[in-house]
This record gives C-alpha cells, sequence and structure tokens, in this order.
C-alpha cells in the first residue's frame, strides 16, 4: 500500500491543472463518493480541496514520519512544509495570507476497499499552524 501513499501525497502536492484530468486521477485513487470525516464527499469536491490547497499555500512538500499499514487500513503521519500565501478560513475567520514558511503536522487514517480509498478520517494540528502564523517573532518572551 506505500505505493498508494506516493500516488495520494503527489496528488495533493501537485494536482493536475485540467479539472477533468484532475478529477480522473484522484479517482484512480479515491472511491466516489467517499466519506471524509464523517462528510460525504465527491471526488470533484477532494479536487476542489487541492486547488483551495495550493491557492493558500505555496512550495508545498510533504515529510512522511511514519505509516501504519493493516488490512483495509492505512495510518500515514506527515508534516506538510509551505508558505502561507493566500486566505485561511479558521473558526475565527479568516486568515490572508503572510507570506510566513510553516509545517502542518497531518495524521489521515485511511479505509481502503480494492485499492480505492473510501474512507479519511483526517487530523491536523490547526492550534500549532495558528502559532506559526501569528505568533510575532520579534516579540520578547
Amino acid at each position: 500500500m506505500s505505493t498508494l501513499i506516493d500516488r495520494l501525497l503527489s496528488l495533493w502536492l501537485a494536482p493536475p491543472a485540467d479539472p477533468a484530468t484532475a478529477e480522473a486521477a484522484f479517482r484512480a485513487v479515491y472511491a466516489d463518493p467517499l466519506t471524509v470525516n464523517d462528510a460525504i464527499f465527491s471526488v470533484a469536491d477532494l479536487v476542489q480541496r487541492a486547488y483551495s490547497l495550493h491557492t493558500t499555500y505555496a512550495d508545498l512538500r510533504s515529510e512522511p514520519v511514519d505509516v501504519v499499514e493493516a488490512p483495509g487500513r492505512l495510518v500515514v503521519g506527515f508534516r506538510m512544509h509551505g508558505r502561507h500565501v493566500g486566505p485561511l478560513a479558521t473558526l475565527f475567520g479568516t486568515l490572508a495570507g503572510t507570506g510566513r514558511a510553516v509545517q502542518i503536522r497531518v495524521i489521515d487514517i485511511l479505509t481502503v476497499e480494492d485499492g480505492l480509498v473510501t474512507g479519511v478520517w483526517m487530523i491536523s494540528d490547526d492550534l500549532d499552524l495558528l502559532r506559526q502564523l501569528i505568533d510575532d517573532p520579534t516579540a520578547n518572551r
């Protein structure tokens, strides 16, 4: 299943520019529809999220930290690195691009059936991300 991880990460880091091509590429990895944190998503929804990710962050790269494989399950812990360049929607409102480099800690728990991801639990450390974007590095502590 580790090749599945490579395919997933590459789609999110560099989705095809053409929406139809992007949807086809995502359908090769994801079931349509699938559940993401208990909500129903289409492949088109995932493609929109991938494009939004690239509106918010530039120079994206991922750093896998750990992988756990079990029958029908794949758990991936990774760090996503990038530069915050566009609007980021948060529970506290939208944060305009800051230009700051960020590291986002993420854990994806994937349900895999017949080679396709049919369910995702995605957890990211949003509090640490906000700290990186809001914290004044010049302030005395």
